[in-house]
């Protein structure tokens, strides 16, 4: 019998008349808190809550897993384990706390020995980087010397390996090695803890293939099954066909499916000994946006894969291929007559790298220039991405890429120059999936292995500098020549390029080309000194701050999940306040509550330049503040229900500013919605306990933002501190120009219905207005869109009414139908639905709660009903009165001009945040 059964045995019978719930804490480890809890003579697994000092709950969950101890114990059926994940770190990391057992149904106590936690500080951040030769590689960086402990790798909660360590640095690498089991070719979660501490200091998703054999020695078997996805490059192309298959099926390609099986056969095959080199076509176009300039010297094995790979990426932007030849002598001397389509710039004599490629841009047709080194793979999309930042914004000169390693790593994401000119790549050898390393930014430079310019910048700054021949420190040189024009230079980490770095000019700085890597440091510091002397000394933790540039405030936004911009309007809002954020200078950060990575979303918000934290390089949002929030100038935090959580920590652990956007005042929603259910008591009994708790955040925050004033007088007549209280704006992007009044048919709403008012509105509609409406008016159409539209809502689908759900786009919504009506009967805030209306030009129809903050006028601007009849008589106005019809339309863009453009959002966040003292040296 093992020693934990024995113990089971103790508490079961340790006394003659059992508790009716029993269970034991066993121990508190990497973010998990794990133990056994049942109820006598009952196998019904328990929900239970983990309760710290005896009122705080720090985690909840099922106590249902299988343990054979516990059945051999005597619990019931053994069912009865619990693996429950910590929600909060609950106090300050400063104490031993008691730790007890609650039944999460009836709040009754669990009885259990007495459990004691030791809180220590976690100052340890782990990034697992990567796999290799069987062993796991972790990254540790900490705020102070590490000194010794033991690092501890988790796979399915269970430590599957450790590691003593004695590190007297801020740094380390450390390389664990796998169980044989587990090195299977599957992808796993793994997770880092370090033994007495209760954190998960990092997670990571690795995958450890069987094979570790390098490409090159089994390449030969890339056309047999299991091989060709062995590379680190394979999910690269297997989007690249993906996307060129699906164009051509639409028939918008000029690639052959013959050509893109060859270019993708010779990828898989890979560069090295290559020694046939079976031709291939790149897409033809008379006026291409962009030319790329791959120089070359002999090696042409490397410039045929890195063309092939141009070829079978997948980009929407039309472009030309240049090979700059530098007088080769082996078969890049005849590589037009390999390459179809291949535009050739050949020296005359040996210019080397930097004449070489400032020559061959003499003869690019493209709008902007991109230089791309010969040892290179890329990946769909790459070009897009740096030409779609620059075409954005007309004040950045040039864009770089995300730069991979061959083993998938990252290689480089911008370049930093510290005040001594040392140039140091940023995220080296780290995960590319690091969300420090995953958004666009302002950086010292960008690389020459993968860098865009504008052309009309190229000839105004003047090229390569001359004073750099042959090579080495032009791409640096150029990034300061372009700032130094005024223009930015920007990271684009969705444009991903694999570089075989050392390729084309090896490694050793005393040889060959190489050592004028020396020689041009020493003219590039003396150029530039002015320049980089303010930029902080080198170190890995300075990097972290230091990696973005030109920031005046650091912004951390907090809210329940990544916006989802074109399905609700506080998504739509939140994104359009981290804009005006971005325009304002401050450097964002957001962290979704529930920490996903959720897609095109997050990505989204990535190409905008906003820092997104997710897992598994961050567990939860405290984990977020402990790890970031010393680096905060503001934390910007979204719905009562998201700051009630944090605030008091983020007070208690920061000088940081508050502001706290309410979205909409939710004690006065619930109180509406219950005051219409013939005074619903237990709704007006909630609705206060909500006010009670809402009115508490805004006591406690440094700013307070509302959509509409009379939110703003509610809220102001309950904490007396009315310069607290701001008007947030509303920006309203402009629309296309709709169709004419006649062109136009039937009346519109919109939703999202995981929100009651919306349901409410639709059922309103359904049930009261329409039928009205029909013995009037049975040629009038309502059509409802709407995301997240529950099944019940289209039992409404009737002759009169089409239930169609979700819009791809708001075009539609707005421009087909000649009336947007809003009959919301509850609510608060202000109404994204009607909004869009305005900028769209569509007239409205809707209930006072709908108008609320809109500025909209009755009479002027819109009209306002209540009762059905009202309503019928509305609808039927509006939609036949052409007159009217054109001037509330008229007057809705007016108001749009006046009141919620970016500029006017501009000027009022700019006072709102500089009311709590954070400041902007942006002009408005």
């Amino acid at each position: 019998m093992t020693e934990k059964t024995q113990e089971i045995l103790k508490d079961v019978t340790e006394s003659t008349k059992p508790p009716v719930m029993r269970g034991r804490i066993e121990r508190i480890y990497a973010g998990l808190i794990e133990g056994w809890a049942a109820a006598e003579d009952d196998a019904t697994p328990l929900n239970v809550k983990v309760i710290a000092d005896g009122n705080i709950v720090i985690g909840t969950g099922s106590a249902s897993e299988f343990r054979a101890d516990l059945k051999q114990g005597g619990v019931n059926n053994g069912n009865h384990m619990f693996r429950i994940p910590l929600s909060v770190p609950w106090i300050d990391k400063t104490k031993t706390v008691n730790i007890q057992l609650v039944d999460a149904q009836t709040n009754q106590p669990i009885k259990h020995p007495e459990f004691t936690h030791e809180m220590k500080q976690n100052t340890i951040k782990a990034d697992i980087i990567r796999e290799q030769h069987g062993h796991i590689l972790i990254d540790l960086t900490a705020s102070e010397n590490l000194g010794a402990f033991t690092l501890e790798l988790y796979c399915d909660d269970k430590v599957i390996a450790t590691q003593s360590l004695e590190v007297n640095a801020y740094g380390h690498r450390a390389h664990i090695a796998l169980p044989i089991s587990l090195v299977d070719g599957n992808t796993r979660l793994y997770k880092v803890g370090i033994a007495g501490l209760s954190d998960v200091i990092g997670m990571g998703l690795i995958k450890a293939d069987p094979i570790q054999t390098p490409w090159q020695y089994i390449k030969e078997s890339h056309a047999k099954p299991g091989f060709m996805s062995l590379p680190k490059q394979a999910s690269h192309r297997y989007e690249s066909l993906e996307y060129q298959i699906e164009a051509m099926s639409k028939g918008a390609n000029t690639c052959s499916i013959a050509n893109l099986t060859q270019v993708h056969k010779l990828l898989v095959e890979g560069y090295e000994g290559r020694t046939n080199f079976p031709a291939f076509s790149l897409p033809k176009f008379n006026k291409p946006r962009v030319s790329i300039i791959v120089p070359a010297y002999n090696k042409f094995e490397l410039t045929y894969h890195c063309i092939a790979s141009i070829a079978l990426s997948f980009n929407k932007t039309s472009y030309e291929v240049i090979l700059a030849d530098d007088c080769s002598t082996d078969e890049t001397s005849e590589a037009e007559s390999i390459i179809e389509n291949l535009v050739i710039s050949r020296n005359p004599e040996n210019l080397r790298f930097l004449r070489s490629c400032n020559r061959a841009a003499k003869i690019a047709k493209g709008e902007f220039i991109i230089m791309l080194n010969n040892d290179t793979e890329v990946t769909s999309f790459w070009i897009d991405e740096l030409i779609n930042k620059l075409d954005e914004d007309q004040t950045i000169g040039m864009t770089g890429s995300k730069l991979l390693n061959l083993d998938g790593s990252l290689q480089e994401a911008g370049g930093i120059v510290w005040e001594n000119g040392q140039p140091w790549n940023v995220g080296r050898d780290r995960n590319p999936m690091t969300p420090e390393f995953n958004y666009a930014r302002e950086v010292d430079y960008l690389t020459g292995a993968a860098m865009c310019i504008r052309s009309s910048v190229w000839e105004e700054v003047g090229a390569f500098s001359e004073e750099l021949v042959p090579c080495y420190y032009e791409d640096t040189d150029i990034a300061f020549k372009v700032r130094d024009a005024g223009y930015k230079t920007v990271y684009v980490p969705h444009s991903q390029v694999v570089h075989f770095e050392g390729q084309s000019h090896g490694t050793d700085v005393t040889k060959g080309l190489k050592r004028y890597q020396v020689i041009n440091e020493q003219t590039f510091r003396s150029k530039w000194f002015k320049a980089f002397r303010n930029n902080g000394t080198a170190s890995l933790e300075n990097m972290m701050i230091e990696k973005d540039r030109n920031v005046d405030q650091r912004i951390l936004v907090i809210d329940a999940n990544t916006p989802f911009p074109n399905k609700d309007a506080g998504g739509y809002a939140v994104v359009q306040e981290v804009k005006l954020m971005l325009s304002l200078g401050f450097k964002v950060t957001f962290v979704p509550e529930n920490m996903a990575h959720l897609g095109k979303y997050t990505t989204e918000l990535q190409r905008m330049g906003v820092e997104v934290l997710y897992t598994p390089f961050y567990t939860s949002v405290h984990d977020v503040l402990n790890k970031r929030l010393a680096e905060m100038d503001a934390v910007y935090i979204v719905r009562y229900s998201v700051a009630e959580k944090y605030i008091d920590f983020i007070q208690a652990h920061s000088n940081a500013k508050i502001i706290f956007n309410n979205c909409d005042l939710h004690f006065l929603r619930e109180m509406r919605a219950a005051l219409r259910v013939n005074g619903d008591r237990n709704g007006i009994e909630n609705s206060l306990e909500t006010r009670a708790k809402e009115l508490s955040v805004c006591q406690k925050a440094d700013a307070i933002l509302c959509y509409n004033s009379t939110e703003h007088a509610v809220i102001t007549s309950h904490i007396l501190e009315a310069q607290k209280l701001h008007l947030t704006p509303w920006v309203l992007e402009q629309k296309t120009v709709g169709p004419e009044f006649q062109k136009r048919e039937g009346i519109a709403f919109l939703g999202g219905y995981n929100h009651y008012p919306n349901v409410e509105a639709v059922e309103y509609l359904a049930n009261d207005i329409m039928p009205l409406l029909a013995k009037q008016r049975p040629d009038i159409t309502l059509y409802v869109y709407g995301s997240n539209m529950p099944k019940e809502l289209k039992k409404y689908d009737a002759d009169n009414i089409k239930m169609l759900g979700f819009a791809e786009t708001l075009d539609g919504v707005y421009h087909d139908h000649r009336v947007f009506v809003a009959p919301l009967l509850s609510g608060a805030g202000i109404k994204g639905k009607v909004l869009e209306a305005m900028a769209y030009g569509t007239p409205t129809i809707l209930t006072e709660v709908a108008a609320e903050g809109t500025g909209l006028t009755q009479g002027i601007s819109t009209l306002i009903a209540q009762e059905p009849q009202e309503w019928v008589d509305a609808i039927i106005k509006l939609y036949d009165d052409e007159k009217l019809w054109t001037k509330f339309a008229e007057n809705e863009q007016t108001l749009v001009a006046e009141k919620y453009s970016f500029e006017h959002g501009q000027k009022a966040f700019k006072k709102i945040f500089s009311s709590v003292g954070i400041y902007t040296s942006r002009i408005i």
